[in-house]
This record gives C-alpha cells, structure tokens and sequence, in this order.
C-alpha cells in the first residue's frame, strides 16, 4: 500500500539540497578567486553531504550521529594528507560538517539554514577586510573587550537584583546593567568611527562622536581650527547626543521616554538645522577618536559615579525636595551627566515624573554650556558660531525644562 505524498517532507528535502548546493557553489567561486584547488570538494560533493545528512536524521538520530562521526573521520584523514601537501586550512572541511548539520537544523525552523547560508556567504567574500581589518585592530583593545564581556555576561547574572546599598534605590544588577548598555551604545559608535569610517571626515566625527561622547567630542573638534563645518560638526555632535539620551532612557524607563520624545526630538532637527547652514562652503576634515570607551578603569569609575549620584541625588530630594533637584542637576550638568541621569530614571526618589524630566533637561542645558565654553577654550575663542548655538540649545533645553515646572 502507497503512502500519500509528505509535501512538507518533501520541502525540506529541497531545502537543504538547495542550500547545500549555493554552499557548495559559492565555496567554489572562493577557491577559484584564491586559484587553489586542493579541496575537499565544491558544489556536487558538498549538495551529496547536505543530502546524506537529510537521508540519515530521516531514518533516525543514531544514523545521523553515525554519519556525523565517519564524515569527521574522513575530514581528519584529508587534513592529515592536506598538511603533508604544505597546506594547513580547514575552511572547507568546517563549511563541509556545517552543510551536514541542515538536516537537524531545518528541523528547528526552516530560517535558520537561509540565514546560515547567507553568513557563510558573507564571511567568504569579505576574506580581504576581515584580513585588512585584523591587521588594523589593537590587541589591547581585543583583550579589553574580552574582559568587558567576561564582567557582563558572567558577573551581571549573578549580580543581586535588589537593593542593598544604603541610600540606592536600585539594584547592583540595575547598576553594571546601565554599565553595559551605555559602554555598549559608545563602542559601537567607537568602533565604526575607528575601524570603519576612519577617513569619513569631521561631519561623520559630529555625529557618531555624539552618540561616543559629546562632550569628548567637542573637545577634539575645537582643537582642529576655526571652520564652518567644524564648528557645525560640534553642534550636530550634541544634536546626537539628545537621541542617545532619548535611546538610554527608552532601554530603562519607556514611559519617561514618552515624556522626553518631543524635547530631545526637536532639539535635534535644530541642531540639524543649524549644521546645514553652518557647513555651506567648507571643505571636509580628516578626524578620528583615539579613547576606547570599554576600558575597564572607565567602566568601574562610570559605576561608582552612578552610586554617587544616586546616594547624592537621595538626599537632596529627601532634605531639599524637587528645589534642590534642579539645582542639583544644574550642578551635575558641568559634569558626566550620565550617571546622574541613569540614577534618576532607575530609582524610586519622592519627585513626580515631570520632576525627573524637568531635572533631566535642566542637567542636559548645564552640560551644553559646559560644551559651549570648552568650544570656546580649546579653540582659544576662535569659535564664535558652534559657542553661540550651543548656547542657543542650552536656553531652548531649559524652555522645555519651564514648560515642565
């Protein structure tokens, strides 16, 4: 008696054929830019490895582990004969048990091969960046980012999530976590400026230097010389800054976000605005960044600082009230506003929302004026412009900050 047809077996056969032949397809066209032809085999052999690891997960688990196991012993046998032959790569031996595993990952969900295949695709034909890029990455940074991510995803688990640090109404969990997601927003936004737009110019410095760090940022710029576009590239620089804040504070506290979402949002067309003006008929500059912002020291101070501000920030609000949030803010402001705002949007103080959005915003106008006379210094007040509009988004920042009183 004929079974009727299994249509979504039938899929999943042609599935994994498919994907084991483009596999094998673009394996070839990797060799043959390489002109190498020692190989364990291209589109036939590896289209045969994806459909014998199909045929055999089909019969049952013990067959396929089975295949699995005499594949890698024959993989191991033509490594072996590879290195007397004075060759020493195992890349297509890997792709070869990737193509294998079809079979049990299809059965998970039909996505993943296509995204799989698409991986290998990606990783093959960016053979010569990935190689120039190694050669351009530090190895002390490499070493950092390992320790970086051994403290967040090892340490952070295991970090109490509940208050017990005196005068901290938020968790030591809450803390590392606020760490981790603004070291993290900084070093990607590090990592292109360094390794990926190193030569962009100072209007790409603006932009990703203000979600790195705008104040940082400022500095660096004010030092390169009175230009149109450098002085709009520091204004855009804390035009950027207002959607990192906005982004921050969405991660930890959605609602107050809503609050900020208008605010932040206008006072970054303007300072938009206000590059597009300023940059008219001026010539792009070389610029970069050179602080890596996952350095532990950095991300240790950056903790205790937001402890600080929280035991600080508890107190005034406990002794002065909301008075002596705003000026407590205003002071914070001259400062890394960071850590006081993430303390702010985290903790449990006896202040209303608007309170908190008002002090935030307060904290924030502080801080551009400290900008606008770093502008002014490091470029010994050759900067008359980028020092006035910050100043200009200083004073419309603490509008917004009435409107909220």
């Amino acid at each position: 008696m004929y079974e009727t047809l299994n249509i979504a077996l039938l899929v999943k056969f042609l599935v994994i054929v498919i994907f084991g032949f483009l596999t094998g397809l673009e394996l070839r066209q990797y060799y043959s830019q390489k002109e190498e032809v020692f190989s364990v085999g291209t589109t036939r052999t590896f289209t045969f490895i994806s459909m014998l690891g199909f045929v055999l997960y089909l019969i049952n688990i013990q067959f396929y582990m089975l295949g699995l196991f005499i594949l890698s012993i024959f993989l191991s046998i033509f490594y072996i004969h590879k290195l007397k032959m004075g060759k020493k790569g195992i890349l297509a031996m890997l792709i070869a048990l990737i193509t294998y595993s079809f079979a049990a990952i299809e059965d998970k969900s039909v996505y993943y091969i296509p995204l799989i295949y698409v991986s290998i695709v990606f990783i093959l034909s960016s053979r010569t960046k990935i190689n120039k890029l190694m050669q351009t990455i530090n190895n002390e940074e490499l070493v950092t980012l390992s320790k970086f991510l051994i403290l967040s995803v090892i340490i952070l688990p295991i970090l109490p999530n509940k208050n017990v640090i005196p005068y901290v109404s938020v968790s030591p969990f809450k803390i590392w976590m606020a760490v981790v997601v603004v070291s993290s927003i900084s070093y990607i936004s590090y990592i292109l400026q360094k390794y990926f737009l190193p030569k962009a110019g100072i209007m790409v410095t603006g932009i990703l230097g203000g979600i790195y760090s705008s104040t940082a940022t400022t500095v660096v710029l004010a030092k390169k010389g009175a230009t149109n576009l450098v002085e709009g590239s520091i204004v855009v620089a804390t035009g950027m800054m207002y959607l990192r804040l906005l982004a921050i504070v969405a991660i930890f506290n959605f609602s107050l976000s809503k609050e900020l979402l208008i605010p932040f949002t206008s006072l970054f067309l303007i300072s938009l605005v206000i590059f597009y003006f300023l940059k008219q008929n001026s010539e792009n500059v070389e610029s970069n960044v050179e602080s890596n912002p996952l350095e532990l020291q950095v991300a240790f101070i950056f903790a205790g600082l937001f402890i600080v501000m929280a035991v600080i920030t508890e107190l005034v609000v406990s002794h002065f009230g909301n008075t002596g949030l705003q000026i407590l803010s205003a002071i914070v402001g001259f400062t890394d506003i960071d850590p006081f705002i993430l303390s702010l949007i985290q903790g449990k103080y006896a202040v209303t929302q608007s309170d908190i959005v008002q002090a935030i915003l307060i904290a924030v106008a502080s801080n551009n004026i400290l900008k606008a006379i770093y502008a002014g210094i490091f470029s010994k007040w050759q900067m008359k412009k980028a020092v006035l509009n910050l100043f200009v988004l200083a004073g419309l920042t603490l509008g917004w900050a009435v409107y909220f009183h």
